[in-house]
C-alpha cells in the first residue's frame, strides 16, 4: 500500500460513515470475509489495505466492508434471497455465488475493477483504488454485482455508444438491456436500491438513482429507451 496514492473523499456524502457504523462487529466482518470472497486472502488485503484495522473506513477492507452490508441488508425482507423476487433481494447471493476470489490492489488508474475468468485463468475479482475512492458506497456495491456478472459468463459485446462518458468507439459496452450483461445487472441494482432500499439515506438512494441513469445513458450500444 506504500506505494498506493489516495485522498479520502468526505465520508459522509459517499456513505461510508453511515455503513461504518454498522460493519464494526466481529459478526458481520467474519461473515463478510467469509462470504464475499476475501477468505484465503489476506496477503492481498494486508500491508496497509486494512486487514489491521478492519473498522477503518478510510482504508479499502473496511470501504469494501461498507458496500457487502449495503447488498447484504438493503432489502427490507432480507432474510428472502431467492431469484424468483425483486433484485434488490437477491443480488447478494449472486455475488456470493459468482465471487469466490476477490483481491485488493493499487492497480495503474485505468479501471476501478476487473475480472479475470477463463482457461488457464486464475477466476478472481481485482477492485483498484478507483472503487474506493471515486466510487460511493452504492457505487462499490454496483462494481461486485458487475463484475460478477463477469464471473458469470457474461463479457462485453459491444463498443460504448457516441458521446458516452466511458469513451465513445471503445469496447466494454453491452450492446442492449436485454442482453442481460454487466451493466445491465449494475443499473438494475441501483435501480431496485433507489426505489425500495432499507437501512440507508434518501441522499444515499438518490445517489444511486443518479448513477443507474449514467449507465443507461452511456454504457449500452442501443439506450434502452427508459430512465430511473
Amino acid at each position: 500500500m506504500a506505494t498506493c496514492s489516495y485522498t479520502v473523499p468526505d465520508k459522509n456524502v459517499t456513505g461510508d460513515n453511515f455503513y461504518g457504523a454498522s460493519i464494526c462487529n466481529q459478526t458481520y466482518i467474519d461473515y463478510f470475509w467469509n462470504t464475499y470472497g476475501f477468505a484465503g486472502n489476506k496477503d492481498y488485503w494486508d500491508d496497509g489495505f486494512g486487514w489491521e484495522d478492519a473498522c477503518n473506513t478510510d482504508k479499502p477492507l473496511a470501504r469494501t466492508f461498507n458496500a457487502c452490508y449495503l447488498l447484504t441488508y438493503s432489502a427490507q425482507d432480507y432474510q428472502n434471497d431467492a431469484y424468483s423476487g425483486p433484485m434488490l433481494n437477491w443480488a447478494r447471493r449472486y455475488v456470493r455465488d459468482n465471487c469466490d476470489d476477490l483481491r485488493s490492489l493499487c492497480g495503474d488508474g485505468s479501471a476501478i475493477a476487473r475480472s479475470f475468468k477463463g482457461a488457464f485463468v486464475d477466476d478472481r475479482i481485482e477492485l483498484y483504488l478507483g472503487f474506493w475512492y471515486s466510487k460511493d458506497v452504492p457505487g462499490r456495491a454496483e462494481t461486485l454485482i458487475h463484475e460478477s456478472r463477469h464471473q458469470g459468463g457474461k463479457p462485453h459485446n459491444a463498443n460504448f455508444p457516441a458521446g458516452s462518458v466511458f469513451g465513445a468507439g471503445k469496447s466494454g459496452a453491452d450492446s442492449t438491456w436485454g442482453y442481460e450483461g454487466a451493466w445491465m445487472y449494475g443499473a438494475l441494482y441501483l435501480w431496485w436500491f433507489f426505489a425500495q432500499g432499507a437501512r440507508t439515506t434518501s441522499a444515499l438512494r438518490e445517489r444511486a438513482r443518479q448513477r443507474g441513469n449514467l449507465v443507461i445513458d452511456n454504457a449500452f450500444a442501443t439506450h434502452p429507451g427508459f430512465n430511473i
